[in-house]
């Protein structure tokens, strides 16, 4: 269910829901997400939970699906994948929260007090004089009135506890030194061999509090984490006519700057045990899933002693807003070569704005939106254009009948009829029942039949897959996607059935088990304590190739113009319309064996 920390508000005779909700600057979906009930209208005297903080988040549950929470609140998909960076790519995990509202859609009040000035507020609240005058019609005319109060932005992630963007060396750019604790170990001679104090050691494990236990991962101190030689490289491939993108191999030292959204101002970095809180927050979650992977590349890279200066910077990013002016008046990017990062694609557009008179190269490490084409910004990501084409050229390549069943939604009829006239295409209606005669008409009985679908209801989802199952005696048939389907991944249909039919889908990751991805995996919990997330997997991938292209790339040659694959990423880039895009994709099936392979 929805959560927030809220107040009670107890509705007078006559009140509204809009009235409520324009007294206590929120919006009626915000009301309503909190009080379902109210949908249907209020009452006097009814009492209604008011959002003192403007994020209303759902907590996941066993079993849910983004379709199923979609409807819940009716919010549509899209805009829980906007709300949620990653949500699309990576799908839901037990207990995240999810963002249900807009974290910036509200504003803060304050009373004035005696001999307080409009720019005094401003500076205070890290706002602007016209800002605050944008907010309060009317105040650039009456002026301050003490005892009256004043819309203020909700803009408490822009403040920071530094002097600059720059997070200390002394914090985030260290690595957590960690230990397996040992049959027979205590804490005194665990302190002793690694030289620290017993105060340092339950600063950093607070769980010792409640006793050492045998198997433990412990922190015992922090490592510095700066990568600094030039490397050999034999990269053979020329360098792009339509899009330079080199970088000189002449012994000086680089730049790398990582634009995360560690949000300092609410996240005490100072304190070592946030290692080990990383649930707390799901966007910092996030954030520090992915700077942690990124750590341990920039730790398995050390070896190759590259001159590099790696900077990590407070992005202090939301969904929707980034200010890039304040950024670089707090920040000196002049010889900044790459940056890594913002998250969110329409910040990265607007970096790349920024910089786009300078040779710097931006790379956007999570979204899959297209954004805009500039010529120096690389997406890691594949869009969801060359995701769905990728896996349509994979299918036609199989030279076998292909049958799409789409309901306009995602994919029209027309776009196949366009781009692969070869495609048998069944239009239907939103919640439609494909009759078991109707595919007899369009299958073939002497060679495979690849089912595209390409319709979001779950009634046709389920009554589909139950038709395809009824035919499988008399054709061979094989279902497969544009994309993985929220609703072919609703617990109302088996995974025995999805087995059964070879369920084919494309994917931005690899998510089929691998030697190289074990042996990550087993080296990230030995470093961290626990699994990692596909968010601290892609901070490694993307950190990995990023600096390895830096200089294992020939000199004055295209440094994105060879193909490379990590754990669980591929980067094979391409020049589309100006902008450089990840054109690689894994199509991937479910095995026999339940378990999931990549297909060849």
């Amino acid at each position: 269910m929805a959560q927030s920390a809220t107040r009670n508000h107890i509705v007078s005779k006559g009140e509204t829901i809009t009235q409520i909700a324009k007294k206590y600057h929120t919006t009626n979906n915000v009301v309503f997400l909190l009080n379902p009930e109210a949908v249907d209208g209020v009452v006097e005297h009814q009492v209604l939970k008011i959002p003192i903080t403007s994020n209303v988040q759902h907590q996941v549950e066993a079993k849910e699906t983004v379709y199923g929470i979609s409807k819940q609140y009716n919010i549509p998909i899209e805009k829980l994948y906007d709300l949620n960076p990653g949500l699309k790519e990576y799908g839901l995990q037990v207990d995240q929260f999810l963002n249900l509202t807009d974290s910036n859609n509200t504003v803060n009040n304050i009373i004035i007090e005696k001999g307080e000035t409009i720019y005094g507020i401003a500076v205070k609240n890290n706002t602007t004089v016209s800002e605050l005058y944008d907010l309060n019609p009317g105040l650039r005319e009456s002026g301050l009135k003490v005892g009256h109060s004043i819309k203020l932005p909700n803009k408490v992630e822009t403040k920071s506890v530094f002097s600059n963007n720059q997070l200390n060396n002394n914090d985030l750019e260290q690595t957590p030194k960690t230990i397996v604790v040992k049959p027979k170990e205590t804490i005194y001679n665990i302190t002793k061999s690694n030289n620290i104090t017993q105060q340092e050691l339950l600063k950093w494990n607070p769980e010792l509090r409640s006793g050492l236990k045998e198997g433990d991962t412990l922190i015992v101190g922090f490592e510095k984490t700066t990568a600094s030689v030039p490397s050999n490289s034999n990269t053979e491939t020329p360098a792009t006519k339509k899009i330079e993108l080199s970088l000189s191999n002449d012994g000086i030292i680089r730049e790398l700057v990582f634009l995360l959204p560690f949000n300092i101002a609410t996240n005490n970095f100072l304190n070592p045990s946030i290692y080990k809180n990383l649930k707390s927050n799901k966007f910092l979650n996030m954030t520090l899933e992915f700077y942690s992977g990124a750590q341990l590349a920039i730790n398995d890279l050390k070896n190759k002693n590259y001159p590099l200066n790696i900077k990590f910077v407070d992005s202090k990013e939301t969904n929707s807003t980034l200010d890039v002016n304040t950024l670089k008046e707090d920040f000196d990017f002049a010889s900044t070569d790459v940056i890594i990062g913002p998250f969110f694609q329409k910040n990265v557009d607007e970096v790349s704005e920024t910089f786009k008179n300078q040779q710097t190269i931006i790379v956007s490490p999570l979204s899959t939106s297209k954004g805009k084409p500039y010529a120096r910004q690389i997406h890691t990501m594949p869009n969801n254009g060359i995701i769905k084409k990728r896996m349509l050229e994979y299918l036609v390549s199989k030279q076998e009948r292909i049958v799409a069943i789409t309901d306009g939604d995602k994919t029209s009829k027309s776009y196949f009829n366009a781009n692969y006239p070869s495609i048998n295409v069944l239009s239907i209606r939103k919640n439609e029942k494909v009759a078991a005669e109707t595919l007899r008409n369009l299958f073939v009985a002497d060679g495979i039949n690849y089912v595209v679908y390409e319709a979001s209801s779950l009634t046709t989802s389920i009554e589909l897959v139950r038709t395809l199952k009824s035919l499988q005696n008399e054709y061979d048939i094989r279902l497969a996607g544009l994309e993985k389907s929220e609703t072919l991944d609703s617990s109302d249909i088996p995974i025995e059935d999805l087995v059964t039919l070879q369920y084919t889908f494309p994917s931005v990751t690899n998510d089929s088990k691998t030697y190289k991805k074990n042996n990550f995996d087993s080296k990230y919990k030995t470093t961290y304590g626990k699994t990692p997330t596909r968010f601290a997997t892609r901070g490694y991938d993307v950190t990995y190739d990023v600096i390895t292209r830096m200089f294992e790339s020939d000199e004055n040659v295209n440094i994105f113009d060879y193909g490379s694959q990590q754990i669980e990423n591929k980067f094979s880039y391409i020049n589309e319309n100006g902008g450089v895009y990840n054109n690689a994709v894994y199509i991937l099936y479910y095995d026999k064996d339940f378990t999931i392979k990549e297909a060849k």
